[in-house]
């Protein structure tokens, strides 16, 4: 059934189409995300979305951005206290539960291949978000504190990064059963047996 939606005055034309976007990716995927189908969802003609985006690839980059900012509040909430270890663990708690809670926009984010992606090990060292700018600075303070081996920080922040990622895919994939609860154990699991063997590196090291 189509949806005719009132134009709020105050919420501006773009916005409502990136809204409808983010409703038909979650419930269908990126396939689905379609200028037809947006304007469907919106009840106009598709010539209309045009005014806003030049097609497709143009309404991906909107979704791809509103999500980075969703994404960029919620690890800052996640680093923002206590010591080095405590941010980082929250950083990774953060990025499981964003993927549990979003996982079409997770995969659009961070599995799918798309123009621009910023390059590791560069992206690592240096980064325009704030946030992971203090997950780079919490690695660094570790290793200055001897909690981790004494190495290039975006090598550890790859390392940690690489774990939790390769976790998140094997979930998607079904590894876990597409069991959540199971998937949110091993997680946690592993990514405390590595931060374990990491900080044992630590502090052996001279």
């Amino acid at each position: 059934m189509t949806r005719v939606y009132t134009v709020n005055k105050r919420v501006h034309p773009r916005d409502l189409v990136i809204a409808a976007a983010e409703r038909i990716l979650r419930s269908e995927g990126i396939g689905a995300v379609t200028t037809r189908r947006i304007a469907s969802e919106l009840g106009v003609t598709p010539m209309a979305l045009y005014r806003h985006f030049e097609g497709k690839d143009a309404l991906v980059e909107a979704l791809v951005a509103s999500g980075f900012a969703r994404w960029e509040a919620r690890l800052a909430r996640a680093v923002r206290p206590g010591t080095p270890a405590r941010r980082l663990r929250g950083a990774l708690a953060a990025y499981r539960d964003f993927a549990l809670e979003e996982p079409r926009l997770f995969e659009l984010m961070f599995l799918l291949p798309r123009p621009g992606v910023p390059e590791a090990p560069g992206s690592l060292r240096s980064t325009v978000s704030p946030a992971f700018a203090e997950v780079i600075a919490s690695v660094k303070d570790a290793i200055r504190a001897g909690d981790l081996p004494s190495t290039d920080p975006e090598e550890v922040v790859l390392m940690i990064w690489a774990l939790a990622h390769g976790l998140v895919a094997l979930h998607f994939s079904g590894r876990f059963g597409f069991q959540d609860e199971l998937f949110r154990r091993a997680y946690d699991r592993t990514t405390a047996a590595l931060w374990k063997q990491l900080r044992g590196r630590g502090a052996s090291t001279p």
